[in-house]
């Protein structure tokens, strides 16, 4: 039973596959950090390059300049009153301050920023959540500023556990039913309020894989309120259009900077300067903070979502292809496995690309393709190296002695069930023989005649069996070779075709030589027929065994080889063959016959030359000969005789056979009900 499901390749295909799958499984939890990296790294190649940037979006910059200029540091809250009355007066929709202004400094001064604050009314800061267990952990700013400022919300980024990169942020705090929004929620309800002139500060709808923050924007997060940041591909994030927080305060303000510049544009205000470490790790590698809410921002107004594949359908995936690569190893021919290898690892490739390029989402599991493709190689080509070496020993006795290299690799790749026995199967079946072999060989004593013989059948076998061809067995200067005897696939005629054409072009060249030897040039009548036969094995048991192909078909075969004679022809097929190979070679027809004793008439064609390489004169002499066949068909044997008469001149050997035909039709007419046959009197 087990060696049974041991030879089945759909139970071994199953059986490894899971294991392998399991395998790849159980060890995912230790490959969190190396998957992060990877599907960082193909983002930023394959998606992230080609995130645009919002023209919407202007980073007021506390950097090392403005704190060179303005020296104390921290800034005076009378430094901000001119950056926002500014920018206010630039219509300046929403101005997102990065600062918490919690702490108490002068009546006077904390007075004049909270006027300012209550008449720019587009001001939005920030509260610090310093836990979240605990209600009374959070830092709230100056009361002052609290009731003056547009809105507040709070800033916690989320850090993933296994690396400490930062990949989303969440969109509100739930805290005894009462949301406290993010940042970027705030900023966003109050632009669009802006830009659409209708109150969205309010505004918020959730359901179970996204939210709104108006009715058009729908924003995909996971858990409910978790959005991915979509950040820039580039090393160097700075590509948001940037100003220097020194330079906007400058009262000469409108001469330096049109009104355009900030006109419905969301103002980021937060630091950049060295020294202060405002940083995080991004996917990108190191940002200031502000780049994190300047790309969330962007990824929302650019509707570009940052979207994973789905983890339990990614797992699905790579189980399918562990299951699609084991099974088209083990179905291949050992000689195949290089292309099939090539394959499967090109489907792994494209899968990883359409989920990437066309579907633009990040995989959750890298990692575990590339493992899934080298176990699954490593496995199935070891598996399938043994059970190649297991049957091909067993097998390796029985089929070397009468089968060529490719035939004995076809036969003994592990999958094939070896029939000894006769079975009815649609082969392909080869005559040939030397013309005048008995009067050549009276010229040659035995040692040449073995010689030359060896030298002709080396050169004709090796060109049967390096198009597949079997050979049934050699009479003489006679061979007999079958084609599809030991395939299981639909047959072909064009193996048998192309070897033919072949020897025929050897046999030109041997020629050369052996006229020098023998003085003698040899022709081979060649005869090439397709149908059902019944194949297998004769023997007398213990003692001799014959593997060979019997039925009428053969000897049809072996009755047509003789036809070729009647023609003066060297290379002759059935109607069959013709049929399967017009689109692929050149023919002509010959006649209707019917050989000796047998009832059924046979449609006989010669075979000229693989198809376009017919040269003019062969083309010339097939057109015209055509011609006269359909004349002599329908009973204008003077009109053919004419062009049967011209070919002749040109040494067309079957049209000397057509002229006879037709003196002996012009004297002594056919019947009326003359079926075009021609009845062999000889066999």
């Amino acid at each position: 039973m087990l060696n049974k499901l041991l030879k089945n390749n759909i139970f071994l295909t199953f059986f490894i596959s899971i294991i392998v799958f399991w395998i790849i499984y159980l060890f995912s939890i230790y490959l969190i950090n190396i998957d992060k990296s990877l599907s960082d790294k193909l983002y930023s190649n394959y998606i992230g390059e080609n995130v645009k940037i919002s023209d919407k979006i202007i980073i007021v910059e506390i950097d090392d300049e403005s704190i060179e200029k303005i020296w104390n540091f921290p800034f005076s809250r009378t430094e901000y009153i001119p950056i926002i009355e500014n920018l206010t007066k630039a219509w300046a929709p929403v101005i997102w301050m990065d600062i918490i202004f919690a702490d108490k400094s002068t009546d006077k001064v904390d007075e004049k920023f909270a006027e300012t604050l209550k008449k720019a009314w587009n001001v939005i800061i920030w509260w610090w959540i310093i836990n979240k267990n605990n209600k009374d952990s959070f830092q709230k700013p100056y009361y002052l500023f609290e009731k003056a400022v547009f809105n507040y919300g709070y800033f916690q980024p989320i850090y993933n556990k296994d690396n400490k990169k930062v990949y989303s942020l969440n969109a509100y705090w739930d805290y005894d039913n009462w949301k406290i929004f993010h940042f970027w929620i705030q900023v966003l309800r109050w632009y669009l309020s802006n830009i659409y002139s209708k109150d969205f500060t309010n505004y918020f709808k959730e359901d179970k894989n996204s939210f709104y923050i108006n009715n058009d924007i729908k924003i995909p997060a996971k858990n409910w309120k978790e959005i991915n940041i979509n950040f820039r591909a580039e090393k160097n994030p700075l590509n948001f259009k940037k100003f220097s927080f020194y330079k906007l305060s400058d009262k000469n303000f409108y001469k330096q900077f049109p009104k355009k510049y900030f006109e419905d544009k969301i103002i980021i205000i937060w630091y950049t300067a060295k020294g202060l470490k405002d940083i995080f790790i991004s996917p990108e590698g190191q940002k200031f903070w502000v780049y994190t809410h300047a790309n969330i921002i962007n990824t929302i107004i650019t509707k570009q979502y940052k979207i994973y594949f789905y983890k339990n359908v990614e797992y699905l995936l790579i189980f399918f292809l562990i299951i699609l690569s084991v099974y088209f190893n083990l179905s291949q021919k050992w000689k195949n496995l290089l292309i099939s290898n090539i394959s499967i690892i090109s489907i792994f490739i494209i899968i990883i690309f359409i989920i990437l390029l066309w579907l633009r989402l990040v995989l959750n599991f890298p990692v575990q393709f590339i493992f899934a493709l080298i176990i699954t190689l490593t496995v199935s080509n070891i598996l399938k190296s043994f059970m190649e070496d297991k049957n091909k020993t067993l097998l390796n006795k029985a089929l070397s002695q009468y089968v060529s290299k490719d035939i004995a690799e076809e036969i003994l790749s592990w999958e094939w069930k070896i029939k000894l026995d006769w079975e009815r199967k649609r082969i392909s079946i080869f005559f040939s023989d030397i013309e005048g072999f008995t009067s050549i060989s009276e010229k040659m004593n035995p040692e040449e005649l073995v010689i030359f013989l060896r030298e002709y059948l080396w050169a004709m076998s090796n060109i049967i069996m390096d198009e597949r061809g079997f050979i049934d067995k050699y009479e003489w200067d006679a061979i007999m070779a079958l084609w599809w005897v030991f395939w299981y696939e639909k047959s072909s005629t064009y193996d048998n075709c192309l070897s033919a054409l072949k020897q025929k072009d050897s046999l030109k060249k041997l020629n050369i030589e052996w006229k020098k030897r023998f003085w003698e040039e040899l022709k081979i009548r060649m005869w090439l027929h397709t149908w059902n036969a019944i194949v297998g094995n004769i023997w007398a048991a213990w003692r001799k065994m014959d593997f060979t192909a019997l039925w009428d078909s053969v000897n049809l075969a072996s009755r047509l080889e003789e036809v070729n004679k009647k023609y003066w022809t060297y290379l002759c097929v059935s109607e069959v063959v013709y049929l399967e190979q017009k689109e692929k070679f050149d023919f002509r027809y010959l006649d209707q016959i019917k050989v000796k004793w047998k009832n059924i008439p046979v449609k006989i064609y010669e075979l000229i030359s693989i198809k376009w390489e017919i040269n003019d004169l062969q083309k010339s002499i097939v057109s015209k000969f055509e011609k006269a066949i359909k004349l002599y068909l329908n009973r204008d044997f003077k009109v053919a005789l004419n062009i049967f008469e011209e070919l002749s001149i040109l040494w067309d050997n079957p049209s000397k056979t057509y002229i006879s035909r037709c003196e002996i039709f012009i004297k002594n007419p056919p019947e009326k009900n003359w079926d075009w046959v021609w009845t062999m009197k000889t066999k």
